[in-house]
Order: C-alpha cells, then sequence, then structure tokens
C-alpha cells in the first residue's frame, strides 16, 4: 500500500479519514470513511475520494430536522409528561441518526473534487478542503479545520442541538397559539409606542449580540479553527443572522444553485437543488417568525432593557451583600401576584378577552397606546391607564360573581405606582397584587413609598422588575 504525508494541493489541504467535517442540515460532525484502501498518510489515514458518502459515525451527521420537529410536538403540548417527552426524545434522536446515515448517504454528492487527482483507482477523484457534498434534503457537507477531537465535536455537537431545540420551541409555541404571535410571544403589560420600539431595538440588539457570539465561538474559532483576530466574516454573518437567509437565497438563486450548479465549479452538478431550495425558504420563514416573535413580545412587555438592567443591579447585590438594597417584595407581606395565582390569571385574561370582544372603547383607548389625562385641561380629569385598569377590574368582579369564585376583599393594589409613572403595567398582571383588606392595602403603600403613603409613587428600591425573560425576579424573601 503506498503511503504520503499529509499532502496540500495547491496549497489546499487534501482530506483523509480522520478530518471532520460538518453538514449543515445536521447536529453532530463526522468522519468519512473511505472506499480506497491503496493510499494513505504516514498515520494510516486513507485518503477521501468523491465516491466516499458514508461516515463511520453511529448516527452520522444527525438530521436536525426531526430534533426541531420533535421539539415543536413537545412546546405545543402535542406530547406531556416526563416519560413521553423522554420518549418522543429517543424517538427524534433514532430517527435523525436514521434519516442522515440509512437514508440520506447513498444519494449525497461531491462536488469541487480534484479532477486531476485520484487515488487507489480510476476516477477515485481526490477531495480537499474546498470540496463540498450535497445532501438530497439541502445540507452541504464540508471540511470543519477546527474539530480535531471527541470533545470539539462534542461542544459543537451541543451548540447545534441547542439551536434545534431552541428552532422547535418557537414553531411549538406558535402553532399552539394558533398563529397568534401575541399569545404564543407576548408578555402581559401594554407597551406605548415609545417603549415597543425601544423594545424591539433591544431585542434586535440582543439577537444580533448573540449571533456574533454563535458565530465567533463555534464557527469561526471551534469549527474552522481561526483566531478571534481572524474571524470578521463571521462578525458579520452574525450581525445580519436574520438577513443571512435572504443574502443566501439571493446568492443561490444568481449562481443558478437551485437549477443543479455550484457556484465555485459551474461544470459541477450539484444535484440537489430543490431541497437546498427547501432548506432555504425554511430559514427565511424562521427569520420572519423572529421577527414577529420580537413586535409580539416588544409591545406588549414593560421597558426590557431597563429591567434586564434592574435585575443584573438584583443579582449583583444578591451575590455581594446577601440583599436586594432592602427590596420590600409584596410576597413579604403576604400578598400573590394575579399572574402567580393561577386562578386568578385566568379569570384576569378572560376579562381582557370579554373586553376586546366587546369592544370596550377604555381598554381599546389603552392599547392604542393613549396615555395620560383624557382631558390634559382638567386637572380632576382621570387618565387613560386608570379607565383601562377599572374597566378591567369592573369585569372581573362581574365574572367571579357569575361563576361564583371568591375574590379578595380589599383593593388591588399595582406593586409599581403610580398607574400613570408606570403607564405600560396598568393592567400587567404581574404588577397587580390583590389585597386582602383596605388594611393590608395600605400597609403595602406604607412599605414601599417613596415619600407620601399615597401621593408619592413608589420608591425605586422598591420597584419590580417586570420583563417577562426571567420567569421570577429575585426577592429578599427568596434569600432570607
Amino acid at each position: 500500500m503506498a503511503e504520503q504525508e499529509t499532502e496540500n494541493v495547491t496549497g489546499i489541504e487534501t482530506l483523509h479519514e480522520n478530518h471532520y467535517l460538518t453538514c449543515s442540515s445536521g447536529l453532530a460532525p463526522a468522519r468519512m470513511v473511505s472506499t480506497q484502501r491503496v493510499v494513505k498518510t504516514k498515520e494510516n489515514y486513507y485518503y477521501l475520494v468523491k465516491d466516499d458518502t458514508a461516515t463511520s459515525n453511529l448516527g452520522d451527521f444527525c438530521c436536525r430536522w426531526t430534533v426541531v420537529l420533535a421539539a415543536a410536538i413537545a412546546a405545543a403540548g402535542i406530547v406531556t409528561g416526563g416519560a413521553a417527552l423522554v420518549a418522543l426524545a429517543a424517538v427524534a434522536v433514532a430517527a435523525s441518526m436514521a434519516m442522515c446515515g440509512g437514508l440520506a448517504a447513498p444519494f449525497r454528492k461531491w462536488t469541487n473534487y480534484r479532477s486531476n487527482r485520484s487515488f487507489g483507482r480510476i476516477d477515485a477523484y481526490s477531495l480537499t478542503a474546498h470540496s463540498q457534498m450535497t445532501c438530497p434534503i439541502g445540507g452541504v457537507i464540508t471540511y470543519a479545520p477546527g474539530i480535531t477531537g471527541f470533545w470539539s465535536a462534542a461542544a459543537y455537537t451541543a451548540r447545534n442541538t441547542t439551536w434545534a431545540v431552541f428552532e422547535g420551541f418557537m414553531w411549538g409555541k406558535l402553532a399552539g397559539a394558533g398563529g397568534n404571535f401575541v399569545k404564543a410571544f407576548g408578555g402581559t403589560a401594554s407597551a406605548s409606542v415609545k417603549t415597543a420600539l425601544v423594545n424591539f431595538l433591544t431585542l434586535q440588539a440582543g439577537a444580533r449580540v448573540i449571533g456574533v457570539a454563535d458565530q465567533v465561538g463555534f464557527e469561526g474559532m471551534l469549527r474552522n479553527g481561526k483566531s478571534l483576530a481572524e474571524s470578521g466574516d463571521e462578525a458579520i454573518a452574525g450581525l445580519t443572522i436574520l438577513e443571512q437567509p435572504f443574502v443566501n437565497f439571493y446568492k443561490k438563486v444568481n449562481s443558478g444553485y437551485y437549477t443543479g450548479h455550484y457556484a465555485e465549479n459551474t461544470a459541477d452538478e450539484n444535484g440537489h437543488g430543490a431541497g437546498s431550495l427547501l432548506t432555504d425558504l425554511y430559514y427565511m420563514g424562521l427569520a420572519v417568525t423572529a421577527h414577529g416573535a420580537m413586535a409580539a413580545s416588544a409591545k406588549t412587555n414593560p421597558n426590557i432593557a431597563s429591567g434586564i438592567v434592574k435585575q443584573g443591579i438584583q443579582k449583583f447585590n444578591v451575590l455581594t451583600k446577601g440583599r436586594l438594597f432592602e427590596r420590600t417584595s409584596l410576597e413579604s407581606l403576604g400578598m400573590t401576584s394575579i399572574y402567580d395565582s393561577p386562578a386568578l390569571r385566568a379569570l384576569w385574561d378572560q376579562a381582557r378577552e370579554n373586553l376586546l370582544r366587546n369592544e370596550n372603547q377604555h381598554l381599546k383607548n389603552y392599547l392604542e397606546g393613549k396615555r395620560g389625562k383624557i382631558d390634559p385641561n382638567n386637572r380632576r380629569s382621570a387618565s387613560y391607564e386608570r379607565k383601562a385598569f377599572d374597566a378591567m377590574r369592573t369585569e372581573l368582579n362581574r365574572l367571579a360573581n357569575q361563576r361564583g369564585q371568591q375574590l379578595p376583599g380589599g383593593p388591588i393594589h399595582h406593586n409599581n405606582w403610580s398607574i400613570e409613572k408606570y403607564s405600560d403595567n396598568a393592567i400587567d398582571s404581574k404588577n397587580l397584587y390583590p389585597s386582602e383588606s383596605t388594611s393590608q392595602h395600605m400597609d403595602a403603600h406604607r412599605a414601599t413609598t417613596s415619600g407620601h403613603i399615597t401621593r408619592d409613587p413608589i420608591s425605586p428600591q422598591h420597584e419590580k422588575p417586570l420583563y417577562q425573560y426571567n420567569p421570577k425576579p429575585i426577592d429578599d424573601n427568596d434569600n432570607d
């Protein structure tokens, strides 16, 4: 058998069995099995040729689409219960392995191989770092120079699996909500136009920061073996993560990729343009869905950026001082929010639905972003916020009486008050705490006020962060 040094052909590394490759539609890196058993490296790794389409991994590249589907089914609530979810995950993994290695491998096709160099037999053309293999379901398989062993492969697999589960979760949430973005991804507040815009920009910025970190860390440095300074292309891809599907689609249309050609070498037919088109349409749809989710969240949450900062300060104080700068939580006073009371929350949500269905003008005005006094020239004029809250409270009482459900006997207290200052939280169930009596209501004011018991707003140190991205803000009583 011929032995050769690991070679470079015109500066391009020649691939052999110990090189890892990744699939754009797969979860795990894998090494290929060479079908020629004549020419190998000094380390006894056989060189790869264009007929090599199977891997040495048990699950091949592990197709991601079954995992996305399983996560969507779980998020939509179609399958529930611990045992059923474990079974669903097992089926998804098994299907992923079978689909990739058993069904797709025989139909894969290499492009950009070295047609002037063969190993072991005629037409067994060698593969290089620039070669690509296309898959009938739309994946593209390429060399991953940065992945060199078990741990780097495991890290890359974990990252890909996380994204697949997240995508499935998004689709499942949307499907479970009947395609209603607000129901699937919205919060419980009603943001003003200004706050909604700030929230949307915050979410956009956050997505792109995550995109840059992901692309630079996992694609540039881990997969491609680049240094941080060399990962500029990946940084740009991360910064434009929500636009990349459309950019890729445009490039492939112009290159004729979907009709079978390959952009860098049009002499090669990739043979799987239809699968690639479906995959790219999926990612464009995912990008549109992400924008819709951000818009829904932006207009139904209070200031997210402010909440993140306040939550960060709270956590810092917990870690450094063991206290939340003396914050008094209403839970420590024996009160529970409507949001954290399942029965009350169901009534509150139903009250909102009823008012919207009956086109209640006060709620409609509030949800359209009207804020402040209804009559600015009248010092005693009620505010849009107050009128919307009063309408909700009245409908809540009506529903409770209709269903024979006992409500707490005192007023509903706004944790963050006054209602006009925290206008986006006027009907936010996380901000609303029914009291058992007027006395308990006044105790809440007295414990959290910045001055006068009712005229002055809540002290900033007692303010509750109400954004939705941590399930429950940390409270003093959580750390006693």
